[in-house]
This record gives C-alpha cells, structure tokens and sequence, in this order.
C-alpha cells in the first residue's frame, strides 16, 4: 500500500509500518487479547462511553458523564445476568459442546459460540503425527463464494492431547475468549467429549459474581429500576442467609420469615391484579 500510493518517504507512515508488528491484529495472535478491540471482518466497534462523552466534553463535566456511562453499562449488564440465569437462548443443542456451554455461558457469549458450532460443520481435517509434540491437523474450512460456488481455505491446529492444550492459526481465542470452529472440529474428531475447562472463560460464565458493585448510598435507590432493587434486595437477603444459617434454631426462624414474607408478596400481588 505504501508503494502503491507513493508515501514511502512520509515519516509517521513510515513509523508505523515499521512498528506493525505491535498494533497490527495478524501479529497479535498468539497474544492474549479477549474482547481488546475489533479484529473481525466487517465488525463494528461500539465505543463503552458512546453518548456520553466525545472530543468536546469539558473537563468539569467529563467525571460526570464516566460515571454515568459506568453505571449505564452496569445495569446493562447486570439485566443481561438476570436474563441469562433465568433463560436460556438454546431450546435444542445441536452438539454436547452447546448443550456444556448452555448451562454455564452467558446468552449473549452463547449466541456468538453457537455461530462457531454452526461453522464447525463445514470444516474437516486430515492429522500430522509429530513424534516430538503436539499433533498437528489441518482443518479446511468449506464456504460460499457467489450463488452457487463454494471454495476452502486451510488452518493449522496444534493439538496436545496429554495436557488438553489446543491453539489455531485463526487466533479467535486468543482475540475473542472462546473457542473456533477449526478447534471445536478437531476436539470432535479426536472423540473430546467436553470443552476443556480452561478454555471456558469466568468472564464469560452467567453464575459468577459480579466484581463491581453499583453503590446508591449517595443518590439513593430509584425503585422504577429493576436493577436498583435486584442488588438492594440481593444485598439484604445475603445478610439473612449468613444469619439463618449459623444454627438450627436460626435456620428455622429464618425458614419461618420467609414464608411469612412470601405470603404477604403473594397478597400484594393479588392485590394489584
């Protein structure tokens, strides 16, 4: 491209060619970058502070506005948690893969894998025995070209089976925190009955804990809000746990609370239908 528009005498183009190596996503694979930025063809970005702060902010407004966007973004993910735990995107698995991953991924992440599990079956592989490591299978990968063409192109996957270590040329794990249909294939073939573990993310999991917590003391709980009175009441309800369940007598009066509690909520909501 350089030679093509004649700027290979232009100094900061120039300094970032000769730098490509350390920003340009083709060099980057084999580096662990989950969710860093786009890498996908025909991908959009979204900015996490989109509509909340751009190149005209002034400074006194500009930790404002980063703590709305924080919190926007909170909330939007703690509603995703609560879709997740409580639903599920699949209704048939089409592989043990999705099904293991059904009942630990988030919907959201599930979704993108099911993209990957669709894929899977348009890839096949012939294996390389390697007498001293990994073996090494190449996956091709079958795809459309126009209406009525379909063309292949190959992928290198190292496969360790002592260890349950895998790695693919494409680089999506490294790039995207779950696996690719070139691995998901050759597990398939090599009779891998399970996802290995440490290629399930936490970050992607639905039943781990959020690490941030939204703190209202200041503005104070908006009731409107469903995630305001999730973590209000999740909050709470963790304090009668750690308290009902220190002996057999707390456990029961704890028990007793509870059914009390659901009896009124039950009346509440006859009351309002």
């Amino acid at each position: 491209m350089i030679q093509r528009h004649g700027i290979k005498d232009h100094g900061w183009i120039q300094t970032l060619y000769e730098d490509r190596k350390r920003w340009a996503p083709v060099y980057l694979k084999e580096a662990y970058l989950s969710g860093v930025f786009s890498f996908l063809q025909n991908e959009v970005s979204t900015s996490y502070f989109e509509g909340y702060l751009d190149k005209n902010t002034p400074l006194k407004e500009f930790l404002d506005k980063y703590d709305q966007a924080l919190r926007a973004n909170y909330q939007l993910e703690a509603l995703a948690d609560m879709d997740s735990r409580n639903s599920s995107c699949i209704q048939k698995p089409r592989c043990y893969y999705e099904f293991q991953l059904s009942k630990l991924y988030t919907n959201e992440m599930l979704r993108k894998f099911q993209t990957e599990v669709e894929a899977m079956y348009s890839c096949y592989s012939t294996k390389h025995v390697s007498a001293d490591g990994p073996i090494t299978y190449i996956v091709k990968e079958e795809f459309e070209v126009g209406s009525n063409e379909k063309d292949s192109r190959a992928f290198d996957v190292l496969y360790n089976a002592s260890d349950l270590e895998v790695l693919c040329v494409c680089g999506l794990f490294n790039f995207r925190g779950y696996l690719c249909r070139h691995i998901l294939c050759v597990l398939n073939q090599s009779g891998m009955q399970e996802i290995p573990s440490q290629y399930i993310l936490s970050r992607w999991r639905k039943d781990v804990k959020r690490s941030y917590i939204l703190d209202h003391s200041c503005s104070g709980i908006d009731i409107k809000n469903p995630v305001h009175r999730y973590d209000d009441l999740y909050k709470r309800i963790v304090q009668v746990i750690e308290e009902g369940r220190q002996s057999q007598d707390r456990y029961k009066v704890t028990l007793q609370a509870l059914d009390k509690i659901l009896n009124k909520l039950h009346l509440v909501e006859d009351h309002q239908v």
